[in-house]
């Protein structure tokens, strides 16, 4: 009884945590597809990846967001410490990365 409790929790937590790196990836790929566009201010965008991950992505501790924008393309990461509801065995550990070329205008 009490191993298929443990099994249960454990299946459920890391349904969880498909669920937050799922949506921390739309919000990093939005947040990318934006630094693409000419003119775009980088420190603006770092700062709605970062409430926006605080927000969609509840347990998110120790965020890092990194926007940048090249010559030939524009990289979003976030990386965070995620931590289930319930029981804790170990945090999660998420990274996700964004590349998108650069607008050009026609």
């Amino acid at each position: 009884m009490a191993a298929t409790f443990l099994l249960l929790t454990a299946l459920v937590q890391l349904a969880a945590a498909m669920t937050a790196r799922s949506a921390a990836d739309a919000a990093v790929a939005a947040a990318t597809r934006r630094a693409a566009l000419p003119g775009t201010d980088l420190v603006v965008e770092t700062a709605k990846l970062t409430a926006a991950i605080a927000a969609i992505v509840p347990g998110a501790e120790n965020v890092t967001v990194s926007l940048e924008a090249s010559g030939q393309a524009a990289r979003g990461r976030v990386r965070f410490h995620w931590v289930p509801p319930g029981p804790v065995f170990a945090p999660f550990v998420i990274v996700v990365d964004a590349e998108v070329p650069i607008a050009v205008a026609p």
